[in-house]
């Protein structure tokens, strides 16, 4: 974790520090480092980086690029504005029944997907060109909409639900207020898992809190971690074990790669002193082996002066950062495999997306403690039922391969039905103890 990184405890936005950003309305989350000069994009809506420095978390409205904190007094007002009967006066200008009437009846109102209006006729009096001059201008999303409505030719023709509808849309789209937010593991798992859940190996929030549970992890535990899951299994561990205990995360390679979920986290010194990131190659030779680096050494011809000397002088600096790095990462593996040398590990979270389970597990189930718990999510099924076979062919005991089913519900008056547009994919966990006979 580099030295400029904010703890995150900070109540306020720093520069350097990731974090959730979130339009509202919005179907996507992203997660950015904010740094100065840089300019934030979510859904075609944009400002800078340095407008957000030094406010706190929270909801902000986006204007000419910039980004301000919407104060408490102003949501207050605009609620009790939404509440008023002056508010659904255009709305309730048609009284519209919920009876069953003839068609012929002159009384009824037609939705407007039953209208057969001439192509010539404009059902919106407000041109494109005037609506981006008034975004230019600065004028709000609630007021552009307000706009919107009032030029609308079919609006009073609509029915009470499509009127609702109608607003919800455009407020959607001409929405100017974003949420700026501090990384947590939910955030975290829903942002990845709505962008691309392959890559997240289809694992949900709600999976991800099961994996937790049952592998026992808390305060002063020590698991081992193997996961192909953005580092997020791995960062759910450090958030849990709060500074004590060790979250051994094996991983392939010279460094650990691909964990962009404990970056974004923003932890202190003392909450990533847990993270103790172990070369599988080292577990196969069952000791420390050296990093192979192909840095030339310095060249004595760089002494001559000149830019070829400011040049070998910030070489130099680099290699003594990364040498630093270096070191603290031998400790860091020194401790990791002492744990697992030692069988003290309480704990096996495997999170496989392309790797079969099993040679995981032949490498590091003689390891484990007894007694310990093991894990393993697998978006196939077929995988976890092989697992199965070989943890009970070694005496494992309570396994249990789950599958959970998670929908997301809407809840209106009349209204209340499952999202008809969600991600429902996800995967399977299996889950044991490990025993040891006398």
């Amino acid at each position: 974790m580099e030295a400029e990184t904010p703890p995150q405890t900070s109540s306020c936005i720093n520069s350097g520090e990731y974090l959730i950003v979130q339009k509202i309305d919005g179907e996507q989350s992203r997660i950015v480092r904010f740094t100065p000069k840089q300019k934030i994009l979510i859904e075609k809506l944009k400002f800078t980086a340095d407008s957000a420095f030094g406010k706190p978390h929270g909801l902000f409205e986006v204007s000419n690029n910039q980004c301000f904190p919407m104060s408490v007094d102003r949501l207050i007002e605009e609620l009790q504005l939404q509440e008023a009967p002056v508010a659904t006066s255009v709305i309730d200008t048609e009284v519209i029944t919920t009876e069953t009437v003839e068609v012929s009846d002159p009384r009824v109102v037609i939705a407007p997907s039953a209208l057969k209006l001439e192509p010539e006729q404009k059902r919106q009096k407000l041109e494109m060109d005037a609506v981006l001059e008034m975004k230019k201008q600065g004028v709000s999303g609630q007021d552009l909409v307000a706009k919107l409505v009032e030029g609308s030719a079919s609006f009073q023709t609509r029915t009470v639900f499509s009127q609702s509808k109608y607003i919800k849309r455009k407020a959607k789209k001409h929405s100017d207020r974003v949420l700026i937010l501090r990384p947590t593991i939910r955030l975290l798992a829903k942002a990845y898992y709505l962008k691309d859940p392959d890559r997240l190996a289809m694992l949900r929030a709600d999976q991800l809190a099961l994996i937790l549970q049952m592998a026992g992890v808390h305060h002063g535990k020590n698991v081992i971690v193997f996961e192909q899951t953005l580092g997020l299994i791995t960062s759910a561990v450090i958030e849990r074990l709060g500074g004590k205990g060790g979250c051994v995360h094996i991983h392939r390679g010279a460094v650990a790669q691909s964990i962009p979920c404990v970056h974004s986290m923003n932890y202190d010194e003392t909450t990533l002193s847990t993270f103790l990131p172990v070369r599988i190659k080292c577990i196969l030779a069952e000791k420390q082996l050296p990093y192979e680096t192909n840095r030339r050494p310095f060249d004595d011809e760089a002494e001559n002066g000149g830019e070829e000397h400011k040049a070998a002088e910030k070489m130099e600096d680099q290699d003594l950062e990364a040498l630093a790095r270096r070191n603290e990462r031998l400790d860091k593996e020194k401790r990791g495999l002492e744990m697992i040398s030692e069988q003290k590990a309480h704990s096996l979270i495997i999170g496989s997306r392309t790797v079969d389970p099993i040679s995981v597990l032949e490498l590091v189930y003689p390891k484990l403690a007894p007694s310990a718990s093991i894990v393993i999510y697998s978006p196939h099924q077929n995988i976890l039922v092989s697992a199965y076979d070989w943890l009970a062919k070694r005496q494992t005991i309570n396994l249990v391969l789950t599958d959970q089913m998670c929908r997301v519900m809407q809840v209106l008056p009349d209204r209340t039905h499952p999202l008809m547009a969600q991600h429902v994919a996800g995967g399977h966990v299996l889950s044991g103890i490990k025993v040891v006979d006398q």
